[in-house]
């Protein structure tokens, strides 16, 4: 697997980054082993635990995991239960989020870590504080940014934190980073890492004739996945297959080329069994420039 450097940092993570939003759900320790192995043994290092995500780092807490692991977790968001979400930076919550997730995991240190919101109502002096204390103190490593617009990025670059990547959807379904976060991390020289790199699991076209039965479509993220079920979203996806079909690979190795392609340091992907991440870990297909003009084209 391709290793990037992340921005103009030193830190080298890989092409594709292992996400665990299954982690504690319908992925228990076991089989999160298994994936984390088969990850490693690509040359896989990134893994990345979701917004509030006490559950992955509690089955993360329970595995034996590779020296050279890169783990990327996030604070900003409490959700002390699932009707009331809570956000923000201010100096005690960060402080007391990085804590739980270092307690829950069982780690030192957080390789990156990700501030999940851009919180307008916190002075930004008091966020570049506990940044400065927790980069000095070796608890974080690097620190990235999600759910920001480019003027967010730079605003938090103009308090002093030092961002090295931002973290976005993006895919050939959905490419509204282009307009304003893609350019200013790259006049910044920000790493963009690509969450939902496979289009909420559409680009792998495992919707084209019916729904299976043990997806996100069929359960509680169906409104989370059908949103790239629509008219345009069918144009580009046929498009896909096309350009699969003329060079006899997968819609998935399409995605995950083009992200590439893009420059995109990282992409996400969060799959469920052993079987989905091999498709995923073979992929190393490579676009040639009349291709990867005409995907641009039509996403």
């Amino acid at each position: 697997m391709k290793h990037n450097r992340l921005g103009t940092t030193g830190l080298d993570v890989s092409d594709v980054g292992l996400g665990t939003f299954e982690w504690g759900h319908r992925v228990d320790a076991d089989g999160a082993q298994r994936l984390v192995d088969d990850f490693a043994a690509a040359g896989g290092n990134l893994l990345e635990l979701p917004s509030s995500g006490l559950h992955a780092a509690a089955v993360l807490g329970q595995l034996t995991l590779p020296d050279d692991l890169v783990l990327a977790g996030r604070v900003g968001v409490s959700v002390s239960e699932s009707s009331h979400i809570e956000l923000g930076l201010g100096r005690a919550r960060i402080l007391d989020q990085v804590r739980r997730l270092l307690e829950t995991t069982g780690r030192d240190h957080l390789d990156i870590l990700v501030l999940d919101v851009f919180d307008e109502e916190v002075d930004r002096s008091e966020t570049a504080s506990a940044i400065d204390t927790l980069l000095t103190l070796g608890t974080v490593r690097y620190v990235g940014v999600s759910h920001h617009t480019g003027w967010q990025l730079a605003e938090m670059r103009g308090a002093g934190i030092p961002i090295a990547c931002a973290l976005t959807e993006y895919s050939l379904l959905n490419r509204d980073a282009d307009a304003d976060l893609v350019p200013a991390a790259d006049y910044a020289g920000v790493g963009i890492i690509a969450g939902a790199g496979l289009g909420r699991g559409v680009l792998t076209d495992k919707y084209q004739r019916a729904t299976p039965q043990d997806s996100r479509l069929a359960g509680e993220l169906s409104d989370y996945v059908s949103a790239y079920l629509d008219d345009r979203s069918a144009k580009v996806l046929a498009g896909v297959r096309r350009a699969a079909g003329a060079l006899g690979v997968s819609t998935t190795d399409i995605a995950l080329a083009f992200n590439r392609d893009r420059g995109i340091a990282s992409t996400l992907v969060s799959a469920r069994t052993p079987e989905q991440l091999a498709q995923i870990l073979d992929s190393d297909v490579a676009l040639a420039p009349e291709i990867a003009e005409v995907l641009e084209q039509i996403s």
